[in-house]
């Protein structure tokens, strides 16, 4: 992220030049590419019907994890239908492993950079959305652009405390599902961003897979909208507030039809405040007094407060014990660690038992959330440490390939030759054959020469190289 910085600085400065690549239709989806001589990296854009150079939209910049631009431009296109938005979206896939955050914040500073050349934005209303590894980079970007970002992340996150000045002064509204393994990560995050802003806001729903609807991420993004305008002294007009004030309560009906019950009470409950002395309040109170009232609610709520009690006394043993072996590197642990992951694995297996299957996934993405955590920010030295946390990883995904090669990497430099060649051994057995990889390590240069470490790659790959 050190190096984006920079390059963030020169955005303003070729905003409003025109484009001489593609014509960019009104009211219409045009796949196109950032025009530069070096990098071409393919979006999509959608320019509303009533796009006017000389009266600048607003902009929502849409980061999806599997590259699907059009798809997720179109999505948020019906989301805000009649708004007056510019929207943009990758079409190139944004990897979500280790150290894969720099790359794909790079890429969506070129597609920034492009829009910003090629159409007229209104620079105070940009809102940056994300979906999983595009959340990250969401979040990411709006560390380091100018002023105050306006950011919808949906399940997942991207924070470290360098840049805690910077969040301060964003916007956050974030979406998470309730049995997604971001789930404790995306507490954690709001829980902090709550006390720098009451605003900033993070809801639960039943499942993130895949974008959530329509409906959900048009109000959403209306939400940022009245926020943003509101700390910008903008009064809006009453059209705007009783437009999005109809397709708000719709949501709130869409939500209560789903079953999402106290998703869409809770969510009443902010766009009330919102909508105040601007609209006819009275239909959102008979929705909220509804669902209130309703069975469903009431027994939804009691299941909710009894599952987090018992919840949080599991979360506060694991995160106890994860955090002190981490420290010390216990390898004497790693069979206690071995049986509870293998617990919650086939707990999240088993759909017959949906509560417990919940509660094991958040178990899983939390341990892996602490680990790549603490690797990401232990890079040198603690040797033990290191190689104690990628044995985890391999734990929790036994065909990560990364971890393996970490611990093999790690024991050579610590002088650990054992390690490395039991770790070696695992990873040829995962069926890892790419050859050239193994001779190239980093800091295996006098272990590669060895004969074990020779006799271990020819006989799973049939050849070595000394």
């Amino acid at each position: 992220m050190r190096n984006l910085s920079l390059a963030l600085l020169l955005l303003i400065s070729v905003y409003g030049l025109k484009a001489q690549e593609q014509v960019l239709h009104r009211g219409a989806v045009t796949e196109t590419v950032t025009a530069n001589d070096s990098i071409s990296i393919p979006y999509s854009i959608y320019l509303p019907p009533t796009y006017d150079v000389n009266n600048p939209s607003n902009a929502l910049f849409i980061f999806d994890s599997e590259g699907e631009g059009t798809k997720a431009t179109r999505l948020f296109v019906s989301a805000l239908q009649g708004e007056n938005y510019i929207i943009v979206a990758n079409n190139k896939p944004l990897p979500q492993v280790l150290d894969s955050l720099d790359a794909n914040a790079k890429m969506g500073l070129h597609i920034m950079q492009d829009v910003f050349r090629k159409v007229s934005l209104d620079m105070n209303n940009v809102y940056l959305a994300g979906h999983k590894s595009g959340a990250q980079v969401a979040s990411a970007l709006s560390y380091i652009v100018r002023g105050k970002a306006n950011l919808l992340l949906i399940d997942d996150v991207y924070f470290a405390n360098r840049f805690a000045d910077q969040a301060q002064e964003n916007l956050a509204i974030g979406v998470v599902g309730e049995a997604s393994p971001n789930y404790y990560q995306m507490e954690d995050y709001f829980y902090m961003m709550k006390a720098y802003n009451n605003d900033n806001t993070l809801y639960f729903i039943e499942e993130t897979k895949t974008w959530p609807s329509a409906a959900l991420m048009g109000t959403l993004i209306n939400r940022l909208y009245h926020l943003n305008n509101e700390r910008l002294n903008k009064k809006l007009s009453d059209t705007v507030w009783q437009r999005q004030y109809q397709t708000d309560l719709n949501t709130i009906k869409q939500l209560t039809l789903a079953d999402e019950y106290v998703n869409a009470y809770e969510l009443a409950t902010d766009l009330k405040g919102e909508y105040r002395g601007n609209v006819d309040l009275d239909p959102l109170r008979d929705l909220q007094r509804g669902l209130r009232r309703s069975d469903a609610y009431k027994q939804e709520k009691r299941f909710m407060r009894s599952d987090d009690i018992e919840e949080g006394l599991l979360l506060d043993d694991i995160s106890y014990f994860l955090d002190e072996d981490l420290a010390l590197g216990s390898f004497s642990n790693l069979g206690y660690w071995d049986e509870r992951i293998q617990q919650f694995r086939a707990a999240a297996q088993n759909s017959a038992k949906p509560k417990e299957q919940k509660v094991a996934k958040r178990m899983l993405g939390y341990i892996d959330y602490v680990v790549t955590d603490f690797l990401t920010l232990n890079r040198v030295a603690l040797f033990d440490q290191r190689i104690f946390a990628n044995v985890l990883r391999t734990l929790l995904d036994p065909e990560n390939d990364t971890a393996y090669l970490d611990i093999i990497s790690l024991a050579a430099i610590d002088g650990d030759d054992n390690t490395a060649y039991f770790y070696l051994e695992e990873l040829l057995k995962q069926g890892y054959d790419d050859y050239e990889a193994l001779y190239s390590i980093p800091k295996t240069e006098l272990l590669r020469i060895k004969p074990t470490y020779n006799e271990l790659v020819e006989s799973y790959l049939g050849k070595s190289k000394f």
